[in-house]
């Protein structure tokens, strides 16, 4: 991986103006271009050439390998919602179910941006095999591990490379396709990703059921081997797209360690306290108060590291000064909070409360993960062809919103029928709007703010795992033993803790488990009731976001501004 050294500056250029943003900045006078280079060239804007995007076998070719690298890295998020109980089975570790989920959103949020930076600053098919490779590693620690722990920095390793590898898939088809097939193609990768969890949820139970837990890592090896071949041979960046030049030093200060590692530390600081909390510790007890204190600490000094580090920081704040970006990101941060507390919450529904194994609770989850695919690329489909973009993040809000008032619902003795209708639902509106924040963002952004827009929106989808995954398990764990206090104070609250939620049949019997259960259901109402009110306010947010249309990418004008941008 080689850094592009830019051209010295001369004798009057300050420190500010060798910044490879300064470098890139285009000078426009009097209908001519000028740019920093070997030399300076002047250029009339309209000599400028053409970006090279790809078409037909070639354009085929490069979907397939990122469609299947995505899938790779989906089949895991898929399968470890179903594999969960049966973990906290083997290890008795209840109160680590939200690390599992968390560990990898917490990498995957805290470094989505950051990957924003790396793709902008290194060949960006180095820097999609290099994360490929780190989720490989750590599906091999995962599956190997000796103890709750080891799972959890599995799971960590593989939310860094999962970073990597959506947001570098993201970046490719906004490089290499035209800007008018780009809806299609994002509403199109939306849908693969969600298939492989559609897929992820039944091979997981499989594996689970009738080989081992560990196989839904294990799996990855066999999978990631052709995916880098394929990587190799067809994934080509086109020649127009070259790394923003800079020096190896400039490149660390890009990257804004420092604000990634606050980011990081505050999201940790918070997960343990949602842990500790009425779980293993009281409320009141000092590490839960310091972990809460430190999260809210961490928090306000990253968010005046950014600012001071201006267009350095891993999430420039000039980025976000204008409503169709502040306004897509909170909306992603919150329709994405409300599904990933659904795609947790249902499995430890069907197999606590209903008894079912962790084959049954993955196929019963299909309708909500095949609906969200079509919804996603019945979205995709449907921007592209009417350039609208709020109207449908409306409509997915309000689906959405409905599809959680009914899972609320849900009760100990609900029907099939009961739980198969709202998923649905539920799922066919999420996946309506869930990739339109991206095809926003993106397309309302300047050419060299795309890597590190696409790096935010990414953070905002996960990093909002991270915080609601912990958010659930808190509400879930403190609701569910002051049920159990209330109704059955004979029964061991670190029992219940640690044992797992598809154990509970062979440790409780008779009224015991009647009590466990009711204690169960009502943690689990709880949590929806917690997605619910996000629900709400995704709503709320589509209204705020501006009505505008995506650009008209086959008027003249428009694309010859495409030609001048891309030099």
């Amino acid at each position: 991986m080689e850094a592009s050294n830019p051209t010295p500056a001369t004798s009057t250029s300050n420190v500010e103006d060798s910044a490879p943003d300064r470098i890139q900045k285009e000078e426009k006078q009097d209908g001519v271009e000028k740019q920093n280079g070997d030399e300076d060239v002047a250029l009339p804007a309209g000599d400028a050439p053409e970006p090279e995007y790809a078409t037909g076998l070639r354009l085929f070719l490069i979907m397939f390998t990122i469609s299947m690298s995505t899938l790779l890295v989906g089949l895991e998020v898929g399968i470890i919602s179903t594999a969960i109980p049966v973990i906290t089975d083997k290890f008795r570790r209840l109160n680590d179910v939200g690390w599992y989920g968390s560990a990898t959103f917490l990498l995957v949020g805290a470094s989505s941006p950051l990957f924003g930076k790396i793709y902008k600053y290194l060949n960006v098919k180095f820097v999609y095999l290099a994360s490929v490779g780190i989720f490989l590693v750590g599906s091999v620690v995962a599956a190997a591990a000796p103890n709750s722990a080891s799972v959890i920095v599995g799971r960590g390793l593989q939310g860094l490379g999962i970073s990597g590898v959506l947001g570098g898939s993201a970046l490719v088809i906004k490089y290499v396709a035209q800007p008018k097939q780009h809806p299609v193609l994002i509403g199109t990768w939306m849908g693969v990703f969600m298939v492989s969890t559609i897929l992820g949820p039944v091979i997981g139970g499989a594996f689970t059921s009738e080989v081992s837990w560990r196989w839904c890592f294990w799996i990855n090896l066999p999978l990631g081997g052709p995916i880098v071949v394929l990587l190799l041979l067809f994934l080509n960046v086109p020649k127009h797209i070259k790394p923003a030049p800079a020096t190896w030093k400039e490149i660390i200060l890009q990257l804004d360690l420092p604000g990634f590692s606050l980011l990081l530390a505050s999201l940790v600081c918070l997960t343990l306290a949602l842990q500790w909390g009425g779980q293993t510790k009281a409320w009141s007890e000092v590490p839960v108060i310091a972990t809460l204190v430190l999260w809210v600490s961490f928090t306000l000094i990253f968010v005046i590291i950014e600012w001071l580090q201006g267009l350095r920081a891993i999430i420039p704040l000039e980025l976000l000064k204008t409503r169709i970006t502040w306004a897509n990101a909170l909306y992603s941060y919150m329709s994405n909070a409300v599904d990933y507390q659904v795609i947790f919450y249902l499995p430890i529904y069907f197999q606590s409360i209903h008894g079912q194994s962790a084959i049954m609770s993955g196929v019963n989850t299909i309708p909500f993960l095949a609906f969200f695919a079509f919804g996603a690329m019945v979205g995709g489909t449907a921007v592209g062809k009417t350039h609208l973009l709020q109207p449908y993040q409306l409509t997915s809000a309000l689906l959405m919103t409905a599809g959680v008032a009914l899972f609320y619902t849900l009760d100990i003795d609900s029907s099939k029928a009961r739980y198969i209708g709202p998923q649905v639902l539920f799922g066919f509106g999420v996946g309506l709007g869930n990739q339109i924040p991206m095809i926003a963002v993106q397309n309302f952004s300047k050419p060299e703010d795309v890597a590190n827009s696409t790096g935010i929106m990414l953070m905002c989808q996960s990093i909002s795992g991270a915080y609601f995954i912990a958010v659930a398990q808190s509400i879930f764990s403190n609701c569910m033993l002051h049920a159990l206090k209330t109704s059955a104070p004979g029964i061991s609250a670190f029992t219940v803790i640690n044992s797992g939620a598809s154990d509970l049949r062979q440790v409780f019997k008779g009224a015991d488990l009647d009590a466990v259960l009711g204690a169960y259901m009502v943690g689990i109402k709880d949590v929806f009731a917690c997605a619910l009110t996000g629900s709400a306010f995704t709503v709320l947010l589509a209204l705020v976001i501006p009505l505008k249309k995506l650009p008209n990418h086959d008027s003249k004008e428009t694309e010859e501004k495409e030609k001048v941008a891309s030099v």
